[in-house]
């Protein structure tokens, strides 16, 4: 039987990315009815899967200006596989499938894993005096795009709130792909204890805020290590972090200038002992669930996470951490999450992709039906 074309498209994420590979292409290659073809940004050596294409259209720093061909790069590669069945999750590659839609007759899905015009104009990634323009292009092209889409992702809870005007749509979590750990409750180690900051090393997600807490408990803590494992994107950055690891003994620095694949990423924080996550009271971060944060309650990791009622709803019934103020060495609350036993309660799938993977197969059997 011939199998339904399906393009899952991104720019920046690498091709096993979590979300598209791990997920979305893993949950319909289940079924048998589709073959996928993941374009995204160049990974060395991906995994050869049957019913799986990988293509890669941009390898370059993020700033490369070898990124404004992208969106012909992508229009080229839709015009040759002709797919039933587009999932883009960048607004960059939306307005080539517009073009194409209605010459192809493929369906559209625009995965909104982000709300991009919030991120720049709050996450300090782009300069000052273009994020005004940037996040207005951004907000242009998604409207021109609504009367097109066929369905919406959308990765977050809030983003209903945030993007009103759109009513089809079905939200996706960002959930672990993996079933959750069966282990027993544990307490963390009373020396030697390994802290971790992983995943997008950036000013947003408080790298640095990280850094320098762990740099004055460490007084108390002699014996404590940090491991940095990740992604830094934004080459002053990357320097601030060398700058501020370069006299602590207990750091153990293992950061890129280009995406890390995931799998790292889950070993590094299988090294750990407990996940910092000292993101910024940003509005594009606020109301969000970190992906992390799913990934640590079914690793049983537990987690440092800033005080964020939303955050502290989520893992303070397992209990799987502590709530704290990053800008303060809070000595007592990190004693106290040490005397305290963790994951008490079991993890269940609540947390796990299993619970989201349903409502994307029969969104994508309607579609290519």
């Amino acid at each position: 039987m011939k199998k339904t074309n399906i393009v899952i498209a991104s720019v920046l994420k690498p091709l096993t990315d979590s979300r598209a590979f791990y997920k979305l292409a893993i949950s319909l290659r289940e079924t048998n009815k589709y073959h996928i073809n993941i374009i995204g940004f160049l990974e060395k050596n991906p995994p050869k899967l049957e019913n799986i294409e990988f293509i890669s259209i941009f390898g370059k720093d993020r700033l490369h200006p070898a990124r404004l061909l992208v969106p012909f790069r992508f229009f080229s590669r839709l015009c040759r596989i002709r797919p039933k069945l587009v999932i883009v999750t960048t607004y960059e590659l939306l307005l080539p499938a517009l073009l194409l839609k209605p010459f192809i007759g493929f369906r559209l899905i625009y995965d909104l894993q982000e709300n991009y015009a919030k991120n720049i104009l709050h996450n300090h990634t782009v300069s000052r005096w273009i994020r005004y323009p940037a996040a207005g292009y951004v907000q242009l092209v998604e409207k021109i795009a609504r009367p097109f889409v066929d369905h919406y992702f959308m990765a977050e809870r809030c983003y209903p709130l945030e993007f009103p005007r759109i009513h089809n749509y079905s939200v996706l979590e960002n959930k672990y792909y993996k079933s959750a750990e069966d282990s027993p409750p544990f307490y963390l180690p009373k020396s030697g204890i390994k802290f971790i900051l992983t995943g997008t090393l950036a000013k947003a997600y408080g790298t640095d805020i990280g850094i320098q807490w762990f740099n004055r408990i460490k007084a108390h803590f002699p014996d404590a290590q940090l491991l940095i494992v990740g992604y830094a994107p934004v080459a002053d950055f990357r320097s601030k972090i060398r700058e501020l690891s370069a006299d602590s003994p207990g750091i153990d620095l293992r950061i890129s200038d280009r995406p890390v694949h995931q799998q790292m990423i889950f070993s590094a924080m299988k090294e750990a002992d407990v996940l910092l996550l000292p993101y910024q009271p940003l509005p594009s971060i606020w109301s969000k669930i970190p992906s992390k944060m799913y990934e640590a309650l079914a690793m049983k990791i537990p987690m440092i996470i800033p005080e964020n009622p939303l955050w502290t709803a989520l893992i303070s019934p397992y209990p799987a951490g502590t709530a704290l103020d990053f800008s303060f060495p809070s000595l007592e609350q990190l004693q106290s999450l040490i005397d305290r036993q963790q994951f008490t309660r079991p993890v269940g799938e609540e947390v796990t992709w299993e619970s989201e993977k349903g409502k994307l197969l029969r969104l994508v059997e309607n579609l290519t039906s």
